[in-house]
């Protein structure tokens, strides 16, 4: 858990794969918080769209569900 006085620091990283296919990462003070959950895109813009929608909130009305 963050501290008032620690400062969260989150990247977006886009790169290619060994497999030839675009993927993108989120990360925070060193951490892993979201990828594209290994799907991989055919073109780095693909990729880029994906991310950029994620991060910047393009689904945050999206349905919530939970299932045990």
């Amino acid at each position: 858990m963050m501290t008032m006085g620690e400062l969260m620091v989150a990247e977006r990283v886009l790169y290619k794969r060994t497999d030839g296919k675009w993927a993108w990462r989120l990360t925070s003070n060193g951490k892993v918080i979201a990828t594209d959950g290994s799907q991989g895109y055919e073109n780095e813009s693909d990729a880029r769209t994906i991310a950029d929608r994620v991060v910047g909130g393009y689904y945050a009305d999206a349905e919530k569900k939970i299932i045990r």
